[in-house]
């Protein structure tokens, strides 16, 4: 997808950046957690889907994509902020097949039992918030990405 002028996806820029990007997120998380557990009171529970937990998704997916979208610049030297974003969206890929392959051997290996039906009000709420974080990783990649843009770029 590259153009004569250099323009265009650099995928050795987004892989570099998606590592960062999941590293940075891996170290985040459990921090930002670990900060408003001090700061408020108790972390929520393990498994608990409450608007906490998506405000610290949100928080650390921004911040672990604008790391990785300004890798993911700065290295593809053009079309930052395009390759930036780019890190969500294979982000993204990545998660959707890695749950495939894990409700898959569910189901080879559990006899059939796999991933609970959920109800239809949890899976509204659910698919928004995951719309919602996606929207804020590519965001926070395509913001990295502008930033990390050398300015002869």
């Amino acid at each position: 997808m590259k153009d004569s002028r250099g323009r265009g996806i650099h995928w050795g820029a987004v892989a570099l950046g998606w590592i960062v990007a999941s590293a940075a997120g891996v170290l985040l998380s459990p921090a930002f957690r670990f900060l408003y557990g001090t700061v408020a009171g108790p972390p929520p529970e393990r498994g608990e889907f409450t608007a906490t937990i998506v405000a610290i998704s949100l928080l650390s997916g921004f911040v672990a994509y604008l790391l990785g979208g300004y890798v993911a610049g700065r290295v593809a030297g053009v079309s930052g902020g395009f390759n930036g974003a780019m890190t969500a969206v294979i982000g993204l890929a990545v998660g959707l097949v890695l749950a495939s392959i894990l409700a898959l051997f569910g189901l080879l290996f559990s006899e059939g039992a796999t991933i609970p039906p959920a109800g239809f009000g949890f899976a509204s709420v659910a698919l928004m918030a995951g719309l919602l974080l996606f929207g804020m990783n590519l965001l926070g990649g395509y913001i990295g990405g502008k930033l990390g843009e050398p300015p002869d770029a």
